[in-house]
């Protein structure tokens, strides 16, 4: 999530949040997924990158997303068990067939053979399809950055949301891209932004929480913005970011995604709230860019604090209190929560609480009062 939207992303009253433990959020979201089928390895790779976005302040990505993976899994339209595997491998370049398993567990797979390749040849550039919804993209990009090298990854969303510019019919997801880059005394820089104002999933967690958003964020079934997130849930058509020019990237994102992959693009693309029948065939791709190959790591690593500093010490405009790079906001927040607890909405936990009864992993725990962790009887 960048800093704007950081600043107005509409949350909850303070009375409503429950604060929980990162080890015991971890714990909690690893048995539900094992509870689905999953292997314990990849239950945990899941449950690492929903939590991870969490506690970044990344809600729409995080554990947000448990009963909608859950269904896809109880279902099949998501296998708990594929294995991922190269289908063509042409030296720095590959396509990986993520098997219609899940996402991270595709993402993490294609990553880590981006990296392998990057440090042999310099570069890599693997291409993905067969996958599901991958979460965040700074998950991935990090993967990379902590091997001195920059990461780079899209996707091609997993519902259609985005109009074409000038169009009334979505045909595009917001198609979100991360780069990271790493640095030294610094945070890593991390890039990681959808190509609408808002993603979809903050305009699902303020239908799900009770909340309005923001009037640029979406469009009513008429066109009209609205601040209704239900009913811009109901009829989602997101605005893109920069108009005509988020429009764009948007469609540059998804063929990047999709068609050297050949995964699903446009009308093809199923529905990943609404279709509970078809595997979806979504489509990544990941970069590696080894900085040996360029600079000595730690002078690159020297560089970048200088332009991170050069950045902070900008004059400022009228009640501008600091000035972030990307990444820096949600790296903040990340050491805060992991000291005090991932802060969670009530009405969220709930929902993962009845996640929790249905597959008899018991609910998501809470602190007590005098501050352990504790779980509710099912």
């Amino acid at each position: 999530m960048s800093a704007a939207e950081a600043s107005t992303a509409p949350g909850p009253a303070r009375d409503e949040l429950v604060r929980v433990s990162e080890t015991q959020a971890r714990s909690w979201t690893d048995s539900v997924f094992r509870a689905c089928g999953m292997r314990d390895t990849d239950a945990d790779i899941v449950a690492e990158h929903l939590v991870g976005a969490d506690l970044r302040g990344v809600y729409s990505h995080g554990l947000m997303r448990v009963p909608n993976y859950v269904k896809r899994l109880q279902t099949g339209v998501i296998s708990a068990t594929a294995n991922p595997e190269v289908i063509a491998d042409h030296g720095a370049v590959a396509i990986v067939d993520g098997r219609n398993a899940m996402g991270q567990v595709v993402g993490l797979y294609a990553m880590e053979l981006a990296i392998e390749k990057a440090g042999v040849l310099g570069t890599s550039f693997v291409a993905v399809r067969g996958s599901n919804h991958y979460g965040t993209c700074a998950h991935f990009v990090e993967m990379a950055v902590q091997r001195d090298m920059i990461g780079i990854s899209g996707t091609i969303g997993s519902k259609n949301i985005m109009a074409p510019w000038g169009g009334t019919v979505p045909l595009l997801g917001n198609n979100p891209f991360g780069v990271g880059i790493p640095a030294g005394r610094h945070d890593p820089v991390i890039l990681d932004m959808a190509l609408s104002i808002a993603a979809g999933g903050k305009i699902q967690l303020a239908a799900k929480t009770g909340r309005k958003i923001p009037k640029d964020w979406a469009y009513d079934r008429h066109g009209r913005p609205t601040t209704d997130a239900v009913e811009a849930w109901s009829h989602l058509m997101v605005r893109p970011l920069g108009d005509y020019k988020g429009y764009a990237m948007a469609f540059v994102v998804a063929l990047l995604s999709a068609l050297l992959s050949d995964a699903a693009f446009g009308a093809d693309v199923k529905d990943l709230h609404e279709d509970f029948v078809n595997p979806q065939n979504v489509g990544h791709y990941m970069q590696a860019i080894d900085v040996r190959r360029f600079r000595e790591p730690a002078s690159f690593r020297r560089a970048v604090d200088a332009a991170i500093d050069a950045m902070h010490g900008a004059p400022r405009a009228a009640g501008v209190a600091e000035i972030f790079v990307p990444g820096e906001p949600e790296a903040r927040l990340a050491r805060q929560q992991r000291e005090q607890g991932i802060a969670y909405d009530r009405h969220v936990l709930a929902e993962l609480d009845g996640v929790g009864e249905q597959l008899r992993t018991g609910p998501m725990p809470r602190p007590s009062a005098s501050g352990a962790v504790v779980a509710r009887k099912v």
